[in-house]
């Protein structure tokens, strides 16, 4: 239990308790101070949609340069048909898991933390699904495509750095 404020505290959520004082503030102090029943730091990561638009682009663009690189010759073709696929697949799964991932990680100010987050989270989601969804019987089959999706995300992350603000 959190003792009553003295009269020099401030009742806005700063002081006492308060990640709000914090240069870096982590995701983990964020939830420690809240499973405590403290304030959570008022200073947040903004992003509007605009940076939520240029991150899905880059990294779905990203993915299909990745695909089509193998290719050679008929790079080109393989890029625009992994383009127009990886639209249609990351309206449903991309772009919503880096909206909520992107919400979560509001508190933290750190946006190198962002960055990691990303990449684990793609990469991690893209791992599980692909060993459910894939017909090998070896577990690590889909973990070189896990990282480069997860590597994608973390670009598309990166990428938005100057769009977002820190407040």
């Amino acid at each position: 239990m959190i003792p009553p404020r003295g009269p020099g505290e401030p009742v806005d959520g700063t002081g006492r308790g308060s990640a709000a004082d914090d240069d870096e503030g982590t995701l983990a102090d964020a939830f420690a101070l809240a499973d405590d029943g403290r304030t959570p730091s008022r200073h947040h990561v903004t992003f509007g949609v605009g940076a939520v638009v240029v991150g899905f682009l880059v990294g779905v663009v990203t993915l299909a340069l990745v695909f089509a690189l193998r290719w050679g010759s008929g790079g080109l073709g393989i890029f625009v048909i992994a383009l127009w696929y990886g639209l249609g697949i990351g309206l449903v799964t991309g772009l919503p898991l880096g909206v909520v991932v992107g919400y979560l990680l509001r508190p933290v100010r750190n946006q190198w933390i962002h960055v990691g987050v990303f990449f684990a989270v793609f990469a991690v989601a893209a791992f599980v699904v692909a060993a459910l969804l894939s017909p090998s019987t070896a577990l690590g089959d889909g973990l070189p495509t896990a990282l480069v999706i997860g590597g994608a995300g973390a670009l598309a992350r990166a990428s938005v750095w100057r769009l977002v603000r820190t407040r």
